[in-house]
């Protein structure tokens, strides 16, 4: 069930959530504030809320590859690596950090890669969900929204190219730089 949002097309997340945030009483959060007399909330006309509902929306779409992920490379350790160090005396702090993280660490950089490539990769929530392109105050503006914003609102076709091309190649250097400042000797197990 926690996987289901990750199979979910973005645009069908984003109509879920366009009733989930609604500035009315039909709205899901709004409907459940009116209940102890809260006045509705515009989630997605507010600058100061907006990008906060559209992180909101990222993390609930994605937190189940990371559950599978990260269930996946918890399985990978051995058990019997958890009874050396408990014999050892380590706690449960001094495990995590010196047995835990280090043999995750592979697991953890796939995590920072994909979360990188994804927070690049923003603009179809943002555009479903904005009240105007960029949201209120340009609050969830997002550098593929504002690609769009050159190409099809000014007809600067070219320009848009060009920083699509940049953005790929952005999204290419911070994939690379996370791998390498995170690089470290792997342990075989």
């Amino acid at each position: 069930m926690f996987f289901f949002p990750q199979v979910l097309a973005i645009v069908i997340i984003g109509v879920i959530f366009q009733r989930v945030y609604a500035p009315d009483d039909s709205g899901l959060l709004n409907g459940f504030l009116g209940i102890f007399g809260v006045d509705p909330v515009l989630f997605m006309a507010n600058p100061n809320i907006a990008l906060y509902a559209i992180i909101a929306v990222l993390v609930w779409q994605a937190v189940g590859f990371y559950v599978v992920l990260f269930s996946a490379g918890m399985a990978s350790i051995p058990r019997d690596i958890y009874e050396a160090a408990t014999l050892d005396g380590a706690g449960g702090g001094s495990m995590f950090f010196r047995v835990t993280l280090p043999l995750l660490w592979d697991t953890l950089q796939v995590a920072w890669v994909y979360l990188g490539i994804a927070a690049f990769d923003a603009f179809a929530i943002v555009q479903v969900l904005s009240v105007d392109q960029g949201g209120p105050d340009g609050a969830t503006t997002v550098l593929g929204m504002e690609i769009y914003r050159n190409a099809f609102s000014y007809s600067q076709f070219g320009y848009a190219s060009a920083m699509g091309v940049a953005l790929f190649f952005l999204t290419i250097t911070f994939a690379a730089l996370t791998l390498r400042v995170s690089r470290r000797e792997t342990v075989e197990l």
